[in-house]
């Protein structure tokens, strides 16, 4: 009896403690909020690309690249692709650019460079976060669009880069989520508890730096069309950070958070220059669907116009599941998934939506 009664009374705080986590962990992640139906846009769903995690616009063409991985492991590689939406049936627009290079690759943030050469050349490179490295890619790209691997870049604070954003021919900004890396248990409690081990480096050609530092796990990355403002997803605070760019040093000054009701994933400006966030808004969801435990997860596109913040498309799963980017593409905005089988286009004229491919 003696021994009994401890017993029972382990046994009940026990039972309390888990009752206490899992109601303040439903809470923190907002796994007890109903997600709904919303926003404005009118979307139609392009089938056949399975994980289309983000999108880099080509500028001046209706062309996009995609980088594409299916996070429910049904596929052994990933891959590249060069998708033109003026043509989206051609053969062209469904294949790998990479040309198998390199063997082991798993593709995150991609980041577009271009300049016009002495010479009248216009020299493309993409940049791509490969989280099999950990490393940042840089990829030469062809006339025809092929994708040929020029430089590889690594380092030891590199543990769990996210996304990239190309500041030259050879030098980016690329996030690193959490310090010990995001698939750790040290990096999976430092997601749970909200501890601001990430940041941000930078890679100038020669030599890596920490940027900014004290992030809790900083995701997309978005470089305004002047170079001179940088903003954050930062993930676990369900904000973005602001910054301003020394375009010369490279060096960036803190000026803020926005403040959201959702966790941001991937960023990028539209023709506007409004920042457009593909943000999750219930975490365990869509953790849960990218490793087969449930069929769907919510899907939330925000837009910030002038200080407020818009919600531009919203979704239970049913229609489409764990959005990742949303990416203007000339008139059409382009949402891709973590791994759902299909990705959405969202023309600027709603007429055309309800239309497949």
């Amino acid at each position: 009896m003696r021994l009994f009664m401890p017993m029972v009374f382990i046994m009940a705080a026990g039972t309390l403690a888990m009752a206490v986590g899992t109601m303040w962990l439903g809470y923190v992640f907002h796994q007890l909020d109903e997600v709904e139906t919303a926003g404005t846009l009118a979307c139609q769903p392009v089938h056949g690309i399975t994980g289309a995690y983000d999108v880099e616009p080509v500028p001046g063409r209706n062309v996009a690249f995609l980088s594409v991985y299916d996070e429910r492991g049904r596929a052994d590689r990933g891959q590249l692709v060069r998708f033109d939406l003026d043509n989206p049936l051609d053969d062209s627009s469904w294949r790998d650019r990479t040309g198998g290079k390199p063997i082991l690759f798993r593709p995150g943030g991609i980041s577009l460079f271009e300049q016009r050469l002495p010479s009248g050349i216009l020299e493309q490179r993409l940049f791509v976060v490969n989280h099999e490295g950990p490393e940042v890619l840089i990829y030469n790209v062809e006339d025809d669009g092929d994708l040929t691997l020029a430089e590889r870049f690594s380092h030891p604070l590199l543990t769990s880069p996210n996304d990239v954003v190309a500041t030259g021919p050879s030098s980016f900004y690329v996030s690193n989520d959490t310090a010990e890396g995001r698939q750790t248990l040290r990096g999976k409690a430092e997601f749970l508890l909200g501890l601001a081990t990430g940041y941000v480096l930078h890679f100038d050609g020669d030599d890596w730096e920490v940027a900014a530092d004290g992030l809790k796990f900083p995701n997309g990355l978005a470089l305004d069309e002047a170079g001179g403002r940088l903003f954050v997803a930062e993930m676990r605070a369900e904000a973005i950070q602001r910054y301003r760019r020394d375009i010369a040093t490279n060096d960036l000054e803190v000026r803020g958070r926005i403040l959201l009701d959702s966790f941001p994933n991937n960023l990028s400006f539209d023709n506007d220059g409004r920042l457009l966030i593909s943000a999750v808004p219930q975490p365990f969801a869509y953790k849960a669907y990218t490793e087969r435990l449930r069929d769907s997860a919510p899907s939330q596109v925000l837009r910030i116009d002038d200080g407020a913040t818009e919600v531009l498309y919203q979704d239970t799963g049913r229609e489409f599941s764990a959005a990742t980017v949303a990416t203007k593409v000339g008139s059409t905005t382009i949402i891709g998934s973590a791994a759902d089988e299909k990705f959405l286009m969202c023309p600027a004229n709603d007429q055309t939506a309800g239309a497949s491919w």
